[in-house]
């Protein structure tokens, strides 16, 4: 449970810090901000949940978390109030690299849950 939670809240940081310091998409309040940075990292943490019980090869796995984290990502920016994409291509990049991040804590705190 301790490392669902870290993967929560660094997740949600990692977001907020990516749409706070980046030009791609504006959001309206600093509200809508936090409310889509929490719900990317409670959703990413529980579809890598999913995703590594559901088992399979490591591959198999790391394909499943990038294509889950990016229509999570994507699902936030298209439904909640506020977001306005102002750049596609680099909304494209933002959504890349933070799936990369997504696929990071997952090997950092996934390991740390087999040792333990």
């Amino acid at each position: 449970m301790y490392a669902f939670f870290l993967r929560a809240v660094t997740l949600s940081v990692l977001y907020f810090c990516l749409i706070y310091w980046t030009d791609v998409m504006e959001v309206v309040t600093l509200g809508g901000l936090i409310a889509g940075a929490c719900i990317a990292g409670i959703g990413s943490a529980l579809v890598q949940i999913l995703v590594w019980k559901h088992g399979g090869s490591i591959l198999r796995k790391r394909a499943l978390l990038f294509v889950g984290s990016s229509c999570l990502t994507m699902d936030i920016m298209r439904l909640l109030p506020g977001y306005t994409v102002t750049d596609k291509f680099g909304a494209l990049v933002l959504l890349a690299v933070f799936c990369l991040m997504v696929l990071g804590v997952t090997e950092l705190t996934v390991k740390k849950e087999i040792k333990e």
